[in-house]
């Protein structure tokens, strides 16, 4: 059976619901293809983070395309909210560095000083004022690095009200795998899902990890694939963190309900979905170390997903140069979340208004053939 849309969305996580929703909402007729639930891998095995300072090492396109995206979501909350009812939690808390050691505070200190000079909030803290931000954590601390700005989301609910209010604008979301993209001459014209064929004006590939898989059934050379990532979740209760925290490599994200996220592996073990003992003893360890009291909570959870990874962790965002009826949003590395408002948005101005708000070069398809 064949089938037919303005717009196919190949993949259903946060950054395919965010471009569907947009479009959508642009006046386009909408059809996104999903193998399984809405967000069901890496948009929520993450923690939410909205953290673009904490992110960057210095000015780049990574931290451009991050400080625009989180200047969206205060008002794609709101929007959310009216429209399904499901509040995703956006918090805005701020994000603490704490410096265990010399080491630490020397890093802290130069991305301080960066980012002032850059134009951006940023706070050396004291022992003393630090913890009285967080009293819970470890009088071992020799201060901290805060960025105020640095916030947070209920990353499941986000994707689930995402897909709501995409629904809500008419989108039509199908069940199933796209197993290769169709195509003639140099136009991709839409995707097999099984029996059936999906045509469409604009193919849009937002297949996270999968990504590469599938350009390479068009003969593309994509070289997106998995990197996973561990979390280990404690159940807090009555709520003990308002900030962001970090330690060394690791990060604890609060959320409303008492849940306290201790993130993540950065693992190159192909599609091997695993929690692994040693990750859980080092997530804790940091965690414990960073805030004692931490030992006396139950682990509630455990899990590992797939972050899309591109050679230079940018994202891939654009159309394919010659290769008509072929844009593509994949690659977001670390920062799903974070990025999916500016990924829809973007690619909405692309296809619709056919003026992209920021330069897309640094992010172009075809840059890993050169």
């Amino acid at each position: 059976m064949a089938r037919t849309a303005d717009i196919l969305v190949v993949g259903g996580g946060v950054i395919g619901c965010a471009i569907a929703y947009e479009l959508a909402k642009a006046g386009l007729a909408v059809t996104l293809v999903e193998r399984g639930t809405p967000g069901c891998e890496a948009s929520s095995a993450g923690a939410g983070m909205l953290a673009p300072q904490a992110e960057s090492s210095a000015p780049s396109p990574r931290l451009a395309l991050g400080l625009a995206s989180k200047a969206l979501y205060a008002d794609l909350a709101l929007e959310l909210r009216e429209r399904t009812g499901l509040d995703i939690e956006y918090e805005t808390g701020g994000n603490l560095h704490c410096f265990l050691d010399e080491g630490d505070e020397a890093v802290g200190r130069a991305a301080c000083a960066w980012q002032r000079e850059a134009g951006l909030k940023a706070e050396l803290l004291s022992r003393a004022d630090a913890l009285g931000l967080e009293p819970d954590i470890s009088a071992e601390i020799r201060g901290a690095l805060f960025f105020p700005e640095d916030h947070w989301v209920n990353n499941p609910r986000l994707v689930t009200a995402l897909a709501g209010a995409a629904a809500q604008e008419g989108v039509r979301f199908v069940t199933g795998e796209v197993a290769a993209f169709l195509r003639a001459g140099d136009r991709i014209t839409g995707g097999q899902v099984g029996e059936d064929r999906i045509r469409a004006a604009v193919v849009v590939l937002a297949a996270g990890a999968w990504s590469g898989q599938l350009a390479a059934t068009a003969g593309l050379r994509l070289p997106v694939g998995p990197v996973r990532g561990q979390i280990v979740c404690l159940e807090g209760i009555p709520r003990r963190h308002r900030h962001l925290l970090h330690v060394g490599d690791h990060y604890l994200v609060p959320r409303v309900n008492g849940e306290i996220l201790i993130g993540a592996s950065v693992e190159w073990a192909g599609f091997a979905k695993q929690v692994t003992a040693e990750y859980v003893r080092s997530a804790l360890d940091a965690a414990i170390r960073l805030a004692p009291a931490l030992a006396r909570l139950p682990v509630k959870a455990t899990w590992a997903g797939f972050r899309p990874w591109a050679p230079d962790e940018l994202p891939v965002i654009g159309p394919w140069p010659g290769l008509e009826g072929l844009v593509v949003a994949t690659g977001h590395f670390r920062n799903g979340i974070l990025w999916a408002p500016i990924t829809a948005r973007l690619i909405r101005e692309l296809l619709v208004d056919h003026a992209p708000s920021l330069d897309l070069t640094p992010f172009r398809p075809d840059r890993f053939a050169k």
